[in-house]
């Protein structure tokens, strides 16, 4: 938990106010309640909350009908979360929490990485960027095929982290590497993916595919909306990483 959330439970603790101009700014109290309302009751009645409280038009029509389009009740895992108890037999029992729960980490832990992950001893960082255009500039070769010359060579591991996986030359790439014993971990945006064809095309042995949304947005009536993962990178032998897109 941030410095600033812990403080935000300490009944005693004195903010001095920060207005809009100062580089220290935010968070707006208006803003968060006109988001709810967003998700609570539609766009007709977000606008007519941010011309009241003159909040000022801080989302595009397009983010309003998209965030109003992607909200949904509140889904409470009932996860239970081992409690261990000072009992006299040494057993211990299980506690459901409610959905005030405020966590250090995530309940719900990542998978393993069960098809392997090369050992390595300290890495030593080697300064070494090279920066890609897309076009390429005059004498360079295209992104995508640096992509695939690395994915061609790889012996180790690949990761790959992506909004979206379309290209069959690159899925192509990847299903080769992991018939050579390379193991591919695949994080894909939920939001982007056709499910039933983008993950049978991912199907592989030697391949692990997970799906996951952005950060996620709970109003105090039970309403939540889930952003878009948008992150974007390669990562090859744990030596090369590559950022960013060719489209």
């Amino acid at each position: 938990m941030s410095n600033s959330q812990e403080q935000s439970l300490d009944e005693d603790a004195v903010f001095l106010p920060v207005n809009e101009s100062s580089p220290e700014f935010l968070h707006c109290e208006k803003e968060r309640q006109a988001v709810e309302r967003l998700l609570n009751a539609g766009p007709e009645a977000f606008y007519s909350s941010i011309g009241t409280e003159h909040a000022g038009g801080f989302l595009s029509s397009e983010e309003v009908s998209q965030i109003s389009g992607w909200a949904q009740d509140y889904r409470f895992n009932s996860l239970q979360v081992q409690r261990e108890v000072n009992r006299e037999d040494g057993s211990s029992e299980m506690e459901d929490f409610c959905s005030t729960y405020f966590p250090s980490y995530s309940d719900t832990p990542a998978p393993n990485l069960d098809i392997g992950w090369p050992e390595t001893s300290l890495w030593v960082p080697k300064g070494n960027v090279t920066v890609h255009t897309s076009p390429p500039a005059e004498g360079e070769p295209p992104v995508r095929e640096i992509i695939r010359r690395h994915l061609q060579k790889a012996k180790q591991v690949i990761a790959i982290v992506t909004d979206r996986l379309t290209d069959g030359a690159i899925i192509g790439d990847l299903h080769n590497a992991a018939s050579r014993g390379v193991p591919v971990y695949i994080i894909l945006n939920q939001r982007s993916i056709q499910e039933s064809f983008t993950l049978n095309r991912l199907r592989h042995p030697n391949m692990r595919v997970r799906v996951l949304g952005g950060k996620t947005f709970c109003s105090r009536t039970g309403r939540m909306v889930v952003g878009e993962m948008k992150d974007k990178f390669l990562l090859v032998d744990l030596d090369t990483v590559i950022h960013g897109s060719y489209r």
